[in-house]
């Protein structure tokens, strides 16, 4: 490979740090390994490499790529001390030894290389009566007072102690430390933060004060800040649980995903009493699609003695999440009758009822979880995804009394939002719905950033690598002759509508938003070196085997099922593969006025950390245009393989639609098709309450109500509106 240019590195760099900073780890990695390939003295590349591998654990791995980046840029402080985390977490002495040496001959600042030294050095036992941390003149047993009232909960009291201390020796960091710390206990936060700078200045190695500032700021929405005093911190300090554990919540919070739940495994693993780091971890698998292994984790913490409520109610929602629905419920009923106060059991509760079609249920759960916890947001905007309020609905008034409360959390007033948007377009109050949505919706993007060009990147990727290929002509021996249907499109493009037309079918079973393919066919394309591989280049043998593990998934998850409906919304990205790989499947690609989509995408609160484009108009009308792009580059590829279906049309006239989507799917017709919402069956997606009611067309045509606050979607939008797949 040629030398890669100047521009041209920095070029790929940015695009690989954009991944990392966005959680595509993979994809990071296999762009910062083919850097190094145009140019194996990167130093940052091989940086980033070495963090990405302490991340998920590899330490020796880790160790020789920041060795590379030290030998390169040999006067970078933060490469000496990631590189001395990694060979502590490998305790080879010798190797340390032979470290500390290097260190010692390349002039580094002092105490740049006495934190390497207290790192990897053998510990020594204190001397009696003194104190690891940085105390100063401040007498000992004045700091035990602060922390025993500290211990004891009387926050209040050690304040007032640690104040007098820090006034009085003002050397000691140690006693802004416990300042600190007391005013978090307050809720002070901005005189915590004041504190803990203080320390700092006086010890800036003073590792578990960074930590307490790190904690801080991640708390209070300074995510970037916070995770990098905590990985600064915890270099020198990693078996720090309550650190590992900010550091897995920044680090989610940032996008960063397997970092994320490498940290908390370290939380975990550190200190398996600490209950609140199994929650989190659990709650990290939740988020990123994984509720069987927060399943396990949980299951370990039960039989680690953590027999609490908590414990049964977040299992009992990971069962829900794998469709394990009476498992979920027994769980949800024993918590509530060990604990009656507790009200995320009754919210938890109501969310499975709302997706069994239980609303009734549904809703008594929502009222005892808001009398529990009025101030809590997230239960109004769980209730209103089924409730229906009316103007003059003692509920209504007091969620914009709370909503208006200056004292409110960001994020609870973040739910309220969604929550009230919704409420005012139930009243017809439509010029006051974006007087809560756009808050509502920047508050979740300061929480969750995106950059629109990295679905660019990923659209670009995809098409390259199946650019090369006939589609026509290649054959797959061995492919599967199992035959799923797959319901794709954008969200809220009423993927969710035709899916339960089709899984109304006796042959059918609606398997919702199953979330494997797509995946698993960029697994398949990805590249050694980086980037996807053109489908060219894999082997028949290996697509057939991607077929079979998909029936076999499929097959373990709906035992019995003669025929399985997955209406994963990304599927569309992969749809020739999914066409070698399992012949037989039929592909159904739905569409919708591209500005109501994007309306009904922004009025919604998805899972925290996906659909990250959806809360910016522009960027999800850029994203809209993506889509039609990848729609329109197969049907080039796969001329008739796949069939549309227009959600304005099946309104217009549903029983033609219906049956032309039937006849598509391979079925006979069947009269139940158009009697979908009395099909009883779990749908867990954000039209559960539309899909139990008959054909409607109040939907359409929303935008006109809100043309001005979207004219930033429509400029982004563009031409893509009016054509065959706009208005």
């Amino acid at each position: 490979m040629l030398p890669l240019s100047q521009t041209e590195t920095k070029r790929r760099l940015d695009a690989a740090q954009r991944l990392q900073r966005a959680g595509r780890t993979e994809a990071a990695e296999a762009a910062y390994r083919s850097l190094l390939d145009g140019q194996p003295g990167l130093a940052a590349a091989a940086f980033q490499l070495g963090r990405i591998a302490l991340g998920r654990g590899a330490a020796e791995e880790a160790a020789a790529r920041f060795e590379a980046a030290r030998k390169a840029r040999p006067h970078e402080a933060p490469i000496w001390q990631m590189e001395a985390e990694a060979l502590a977490r490998m305790g080879d002495g010798p190797r340390n030894t032979r470290f500390l040496k290097a260190a010692r001959k390349a002039g580094l600042p002092p105490a740049l290389l006495s934190a390497l030294e207290a790192r990897l050095a053998p510990e020594k036992a204190p001397a009696k009566g003194t104190c690891r941390a940085p105390l100063g003149s401040a007498p000992p047993k004045a700091a035990e007072a602060v922390v025993a009232d500290l211990r004891a909960g009387r926050a209040e009291a050690a304040e007032a102690k640690a104040l007098a201390l820090t006034r009085a020796h003002p050397d000691s960091a140690l006693a802004f430390n416990l300042l600190a710390t007391a005013r978090t206990e307050r809720g002070r936060t901005a005189e915590a933060r004041a504190s803990f700078e203080a320390g700092l200045a006086l010890a800036p190695d003073y590792a578990e004060l960074r930590v307490g500032l790190g904690r801080l700021l991640v708390e209070t929405g300074e995510t970037a800040a916070g995770v990098r005093h905590l990985e600064a911190a915890l270099a020198r300090l990693p078996a720090h649980p309550p650190g590992q554990l900010a550091l897995g919540k920044g680090l989610a919070q940032l996008g960063r995903k397997d970092e994320a739940e490498a940290a908390l495994r370290r939380a975990v693993a550190a200190d398996g009493r600490y209950l609140e780091a199994h929650l989190a971890l659990a709650h990290h698998l939740m988020e990123t699609g994984n509720p069987a292994a927060a399943a396990e984790v949980l299951e370990s913490a039960l039989a680690a003695g953590h027999d609490r409520a908590i414990i049964r109610v977040r299992l009992a929602e990971a069962q829900a999440k794998q469709g394990r629905t009476e498992a979920a419920r027994a769980g949800f009923d024993a918590a509530i009758a060990a604990e009656p106060g507790f009200a995320l059991a009754y919210s938890l509760r109501g969310m499975l009822l709302q997706t069994l079609g239980e609303f009734a249920a549904a809703e008594a759960d929502f009222r005892q979880a808001i009398a529990l916890e009025p101030r809590n947001g997230e239960h109004y905007r769980t209730m209103l995804a089924t409730y229906k309020v009316t103007p003059d609905d003692p509920l209504l008034a007091k969620m914009e009394a709370l909503f208006d409360d200056p004292t409110l959390g960001d994020e609870s007033r973040m739910h309220l939002g969604f929550a009230l948007s919704r409420a005012m377009e139930q009243i017809k109050a439509h010029d006051r719905v974006f007087t809560y949505l756009r808050p509502a919706n920047d508050l979740m993007r300061a929480r969750h950033p995106y950059d629109i060009s990295e679905r660019r990147a990923e659209i670009d990727a995809v098409m390259a690598a199946f650019e090369g290929t006939d589609f026509s002509a290649r054959k797959i021996e061995g492919a599967p002759d199992y035959a799923p249907i797959f319901v794709t499109g954008m969200p809220r493009s009423g993927t969710t509508l035709v899916e339960q037309i089709v899984a109304s079918h006796s042959r059918v079973t609606g398997g919702g938003e199953i979330g494997y393919v797509a995946g698993e066919g960029l697994a398949l394309l990805h590249e050694t070196g980086g980037g996807l591989r053109s489908l060219e280049r894999v082997g028949d043998a290996e697509i057939a085997a991607l077929g079979g593990r998909i029936e076999a998934t499929f097959r373990e998850r709906f035992p019995g099922s003669d025929l399985v409906s997955d209406k994963s919304i990304q599927t569309y990205m992969m749809a020739g593969l999914v066409r070698l790989a399992l012949p037989q499947a039929k592909i159904v690609v739905v569409h919708r006025d591209p500005r109501d989509i994007c309306l009904s995408i922004y009025k919604n609160m998805f899972a925290e950390g996906t659909h990250r484009y959806s809360t910016d108009l522009r960027d999800l009308g850029l994203y809209y245009r993506m889509f039609l792009e990848m729609i329109a580059f197969w049907r080039e590829k796969l001329p008739g393989g796949f069939h549309e279906i227009r959600y304005e049309d099946l309104i217009a006239d549903p029983e033609t639609e219906a049956r032309a989507l039937v006849a598509a799917c391979g079925l006979d017709w069947q009269d139940n098709c158009l009697n979908f919402h009395k099909t009883e069956r779990r749908v867990a997606t954000l039209s559960l309450a539309q899909v139990r009611q008959p054909i409607y067309a109040s939907s359409m045509r929303a935008w006109q109500r809100h043309a001005d606050e979207l004219a930033e979607l429509t400029e982004a939008l563009g031409d893509a509106i009016g054509g065959e797949n706009g208005a």
